[in-house]
């Protein structure tokens, strides 16, 4: 839409007999840019290109290789890399290990405590050398630990940390994709399924901006188990076969088989007969193919028990678990023991020697209530209170009697939730239908009509437009440069005004006024105490209007004395972050400090907040500045439309001229300005 905005722009600056000139044709050409615009939308279907891969060296390629990750000495050879960077303040050096490693740790959901103490350690010491963006990685793995030990609330406050960014790179955008995506995971595991259909669907989007073709697989995935927690079966199977294609298309053989997994679940709780010859295949399968992920080895082994156990292989069965319960032990995977731990349920109630442990039939039972799958928790009641009949424990009996009901109710309700979601879905579905074939119908008319004038007017009226609009652009380029131009030498114009009034007052009258007081024969404290109070406040004055020792100082040092001049006379806290050295002109280091003066004297006197942090962050390419703090909020828009926001444009303005960018966002938690400047 800016294409056509910046053309229907071109025309308003033509004039009055320009436009009559023009009139006959511009419903013409309005209807050949939208043509023109819909091709071009068609085949620019990603809006973030990838990047070159940045190149690495052997070390770390000996890293990112799958293959190296269950070798003895992966974890020293990271440590002795990692370790010697951070000495050698190599800090971009060190990230990119660390964020390879603990990718690899996350998706084999391994969180050993000196990793994570590692992970800590870098936040904490050096995060703040590289920023927000380039270290994402480090609230990717924290979040997927507190993910994977069930903490979902607190994984979606890591989460939520990169979800709530805005994209301006490939890269950007794939991380803020993950977020939602793990977002959804964590409501899907929380059973709060609409907003985690929410969050796949922003995932998707977020994916469908850029070529990646496993991201996308993972969104359908979750999206696919989503639908399947809403008894929505077909939908889950559809996007489980299309994330399935995803991970084909690039050979990823490891998410092919939890893809695999996932169906085989899907059909778990659909009934559907296909579960057990999947099981079947899927595990054979991945018992040759010689992968390596603890998680699906478990995962897969304990369904294969599962389907001996149907068989009547109650020994073959044993076996499997046997087999796995190193791996669970090691693992200590709060989802993949609950795996292990319901497959040997199902093993002692099948088996036909020895006593049984209702003990472990009994730790089984939570994990399937909270993932619904009433059918087994009615099964596995009912073996417990065969055993309390058997035992002559007649209380018991009634108690799992009782319960077994429970759980029955559960699962009817359940298949009434599911046949009304059923029949919305099959409502919508044909209301939509029937909207894309209006919709069909009226844009065939509306094609056959753009392709008759776009063949009428393209030759004459392309070359005319062209001309028009590069005359016009010129126009607005040159404008928009005077008028920052214009501002600049202004404000610099009142600095040096202000300069000059501050050393007036500083030199001549805070002298004349010292000069005043030595001079009275009898002097009183009353006298003394004010003409000092008057000699404090010019100097205040005077600092207000000009920073003395800025020139001399510099920028970091004369925020840090602002900030400490504002704890000392106003009950408040600021603190300040400060990666700085020279990345800006004198005369744009003091506009700067006029935007952070006035964003503090706003909080002071409208925030009502506690507490400040100003952050100013110099990369290669930005000086990224924020001011944050915790006061009562307000809104934007409407402050921004009064004629006496005076505070709120100044900062704006002044960022504007140094060739920077001013963001407020405000709510009732708090304001947050953030200022990106590109060094010249």
């Amino acid at each position: 839409m800016h294409f056509i905005r910046s053309k229907l722009d071109t025309f308003a600056g033509i004039g009055f007999v320009g436009m009559k000139k023009y009139l006959k044709i511009g419903f013409v050409f309005f209807f050949l840019v939208i043509a023109i615009w819909s091709c071009e939308k068609k085949n620019s279907r990603f809006i973030y290109q990838k990047e070159e891969v940045e190149n690495l060296d052997s070390t770390c390629i000996w890293l990112g290789e799958r293959k190296n990750f269950y070798k003895d000495n992966f974890m020293p050879v990271f440590y002795n890399y990692y370790n010697s960077k951070i000495a050698g303040k190599k800090f971009e050096d060190a990230a990119t290990a660390l964020e390879i490693v603990s990718i690899k740790k996350a998706y084999f959901s391994i969180y050993d405590k000196e990793f994570v103490e590692t992970i800590n350690n870098f936040s904490t010491n050096y995060r703040s050398e590289l920023g927000f963006y380039a270290t994402t990685f480090v609230d990717y793995y924290l979040a997927n630990k507190y993910d994977d030990a069930g903490d979902f609330k607190k994984a979606i406050e890591y989460y939520s940390k990169i979800a709530l960014k805005e994209p301006y790179d490939f890269t950007t955008c794939k991380n803020i994709a993950y977020a939602y995506y793990n977002i959804a995971f964590c409501y899907y595991s929380m059973g709060d399924q609409d907003l985690a259909l929410k969050n796949s669907y922003k995932s998707l989007d977020y994916f469908d901006k850029i070529d990646y073709p496993i991201g996308n697989g993972y969104a359908h995935t979750i999206t696919s188990l989503i639908h399947a927690a809403n008894q929505n079966y077909t939908l889950a199977i559809k996007d489980n076969e299309i994330a399935f294609k995803y991970y084909t298309q690039i050979k990823d053989t490891g998410n092919v088989y939890i893809t695999l997994f996932d169906k085989i679940i899907i059909y778990e709780d659909s009934n559907n007969k296909k579960m057990y010859p999947l099981i079947d295949s899927t595990y054979t399968a991945f018992t040759l193919s010689g992968i390596k992920n603890d998680v699906l080895k478990i995962s897969l082994n304990s369904y294969y028990a599962e389907k001996l156990l149907h068989d009547g292989k109650i020994s073959e069965a044993k076996k499997i678990l046997d087999y796995i319960k190193p791996t669970v032990d090691a693992l200590n995977s709060e989802t993949s023991t609950n795996e292990y731990i319901t497959a040997y349920a199902n093993y002692e109630i099948a088996k036909n020697d020895g006593p049984i442990n209702t003990e472990v039939i009994l730790k089984a039972i939570p994990t399937l209530i909270e993932n619904e799958n009433y059918q087994v928790v009615i099964s596995f009641y009912n073996a417990l209170k065969d055993i309390s009949l058997r035992n002559n424990d007649y209380k018991k009996a009634l108690f799992y009697e009782e319960e077994t009901q429970k759980a029955i109710d559960s699962a009817s309700s359940k298949e009434v939730k599911g046949k009304v979601a059923e029949l919305e879905l099959s409502h919508k579905t044909k209301e939509k239908i029937n909207q894309i074939a209006l919709q069909k119908k009226s844009l065939s008319s509306k094609n056959i009509t753009i392709a008759f004038l776009v063949s009428l007017v393209t030759g004459l009226f392309l070359l005319a437009t062209i001309f028009l609009i590069r005359q016009k652009q010129k126009k607005l380029n040159l404008d928009k440069q005077n008028t920052q131009i214009y501002t600049k030498q202004l404000l610099e114009k009142t600095e040096e005004e202000r300069r000059r009034i501050a050393s007036d007052l500083h030199d001549s009258v805070s002298h004349e006024l010292l000069s005043l007081k030595n001079s009275f024969e009898q002097k009183s404290d009353a006298t003394n105490r004010k003409i000092d109070s008057i000699i404090n406040d010019i100097r205040s004055i005077s600092r207000n209007l000009h920073p003395v020792m800025f020139d001399k100082l510099g920028l970091k040092s004369s925020i840090e004395q602002m900030v400490e001049r504002a704890q000392s006379y106003n009950n408040f806290m600021v603190t300040e972050s400060i990666n700085y050295k020279s990345g800006l002109s004198v005369s744009d280091e003091l506009q700067v400090y006029r935007i952070i003066q006035e964003a503090l004297s706003n909080i002071i006197k409208y925030a009502n907040a506690v507490a400040a942090k100003i952050t100013i962050n110099e990369t290669n390419t930005h000086i990224n500045i924020e001011i944050i703090d915790n006061g009562k909020g307000f809104d934007v828009a409407q402050t921004l439309s009064q004629t006496d926001a005076f505070g709120l444009h100044n900062i704006i303005e002044r960022s504007k001229a140094i060739g920077g960018n001013a963001k407020i966002e405000s709510d009732k938690n708090g304001t947050v300005i953030t200022i990106i400047i590109k060094k010249a």
